[in-house]
């Protein structure tokens, strides 16, 4: 899937590709960054001192590149560190005993698998990756540490977690209460404005995740054909236009009026004037 943020007339284009083909394309062309990804997240939430800046880079020293669809680690694991994707994407998933799978959340430039890990060791779900990508492994008595000397690295740490507590509570509304139509635009709506702060600084950044409409349909709690059935219609109605694997958002205005899309719980912009936490400084 790739998306092209920017304000000009084009919209958003968004792919749909096989594994397969994606492996390729991601080697190439990577979710990526031109900051620090995790620095880049912080600084939504807090001001870090260049000590901090420095912390927060050595953390993430150790990085391996890890294969397309490699699972980083599965449910009821004990993971010696926790995991944060410098480029690339990936996704959590739960398998039900039936083999049924449900996605839980996508992983971009800068997101921590999970935090949790520092305190409670054990997965309670797997963490999978869409393509080729590059992640760090933090230690976590070294994040620990850094989350005691410096609160606010701990200030945004903990913003990060509200921000994804946030977005699942979206997404149960999303899977219980939309129609197929706002479930899809909603899903649109929500990964563009996450890909489009990644690179708010940017013009015309290109970002590719491979997925499949398989995946779309895990992720949403649909059959394919359903899927299937809905991207034709927005076609129809001139809200996605596509030809091969390439789609193209061309109102996004309207995608997000079918969703009932407000980006508010993505607390994307400058929310460090907000006074919460302010004993943090």
């Amino acid at each position: 899937m790739a998306f092209y943020s920017g304000e000009g007339s084009s919209g958003v284009v968004v792919m749909l590709a096989d594994y397969g083909s994606f492996q390729r394309h991601c080697a190439s062309s990577p979710v990526a960054s031109p900051l620090h990804p995790l620095i880049e997240r912080i600084s939504h939430f807090v001001t870090l001192s260049n000590q901090e800046r420095d912390i927060v880079a050595s953390l993430t020293k150790t990085r391996r590149i890890a294969r397309a669809t490699e699972t980083l680690f599965h449910e009821g694991s004990r993971p010696s560190g926790v995991y944060m994707i410098v480029s690339g994407a990936g996704f959590r998933y739960r398998y039900l005993p039936n083999g049924r799978r449900q996605i839980l959340g996508y992983l971009l430039p800068g997101d921590l698998c999970d935090t949790q890990f520092v305190i409670l060791r054990k997965c309670d779900h797997n963490v999978g990756l869409l393509c080729e990508s590059e992640v760090a492994i933090i230690s976590p008595s070294a994040l620990m540490s850094a989350m005691v000397q410096f609160p606010r690295i701990e200030r945004a740490l903990l913003m990060m977690a509200v921000v994804e507590a946030a977005m699942l509570r979206e997404w149960l509304l999303n899977v219980g209460q939309r129609d197929a139509r706002q479930k899809l635009a909603h899903f649109f709506c929500e990964t563009s404005s996450r890909l489009n702060a990644l690179s708010d600084h940017r013009d015309d950044q290109r970002f590719d995740i491979s997925m499949t409409q398989l995946d779309l349909a895990d992720t949403v709690g649909l059959t394919v054909v359903h899927v299937n059935r809905v991207l034709q219609q927005f076609r129809r109605d001139g809200l996605i236009k596509w030809s091969r694997r390439h789609f193209n958002i061309l109102d996004p205005v309207r995608l997000e009026q079918i969703a009932g899309f407000d980006p508010a719980y993505l607390q994307i912009g400058n929310v460090r004037a907000e006074p919460t936490l302010c004993a943090y400084g």
